[in-house]
């Protein structure tokens, strides 16, 4: 790369190769799978937890949903609109820190980590993120934004069945193009009804769609532990 110094005087800058790359709190790594950024958002919130555990002797759930929800869960969501990893085992890793947290209740810890969510109607996070993705989507196709949004485009087919809403998938050669934010959603938000899409606020979007996905098996039964 070519510049100029405080002198004026032209220097040549040779550009290092870099294997991570930060941006607006997010690590990017050159094969976009994210495990450097899943690696730091897990053990930042297990010191988060390791300070929770050691601070109280006893925790209720009413305290615990509280403190989790404060604490942890934000920093393993964190701009997962961009994030969102493709691999069973960097999900497992995510969903890990949760079922750890979990014991932390007496009364629960012995449960299987489906029944501890259940009791405290805590998604898991893989659903937890999947609903934020819909939200977000919903947010897109209601032009709420105004900043540039991804290339999005209705469905032009003779296929009259599902929503209003309903979007076009186009197809993708790479793995890693089918984890982008457009082609891992439009499936999902195809197959919801047209009463929930066309919800007239976010508020009443979140409504009908938690009312909608009341009694979808992977809310506490993550589909990353199969």
């Amino acid at each position: 790369m070519k510049g100029h110094n405080g002198q004026g005087e032209l220097i040549v800058v040779e550009l290092a190769e870099s294997e991570v790359e930060k941006d607006l709190g997010v690590l990017i790594d050159k094969g976009l799978t994210f495990k450097n950024h899943i690696n730091q958002a897990t053990e930042k919130a297990n010191r988060f937890l390791g300070i929770i555990r050691r601070s109280f002797d006893f925790l209720t759930p009413a305290v615990f949903i509280q403190l989790y929800k404060s604490l942890v869960r934000p920093v393993l969501e964190y701009g997962h609109t961009a994030w969102q990893p493709r691999h069973k085992t960097l999900c497992c890793e995510l969903e890990d820190v949760q079922r750890r947290a979990t014991k932390l209740i007496a009364s629960l810890k012995d449960k299987p980590y489906s029944e501890r969510l259940a009791a405290l109607n805590l998604p898991s996070l893989e659903h937890h993120r999947l609903r934020g993705d819909m939200i977000e989507m919903y947010k897109y196709t209601h032009g709420l934004y105004l900043t540039s949004r991804p290339q999005i485009s209705c469905y032009q087919g003779r296929d009259t069945r599902g929503h209003s809403l309903k979007l076009d998938k186009s197809h993708c050669k790479l793995n890693i193009r089918s984890s982008f934010f457009v082609q891992r959603v439009t499936a999902t938000w195809n197959s919801l009804p047209d009463s929930v899409v066309t919800a007239p606020s976010v508020s009443a979007f979140k409504n009908r769609l938690d009312a909608h996905w009341k009694e979808l098996p992977a809310k506490f039964d993550p589909d990353c532990y199969y």
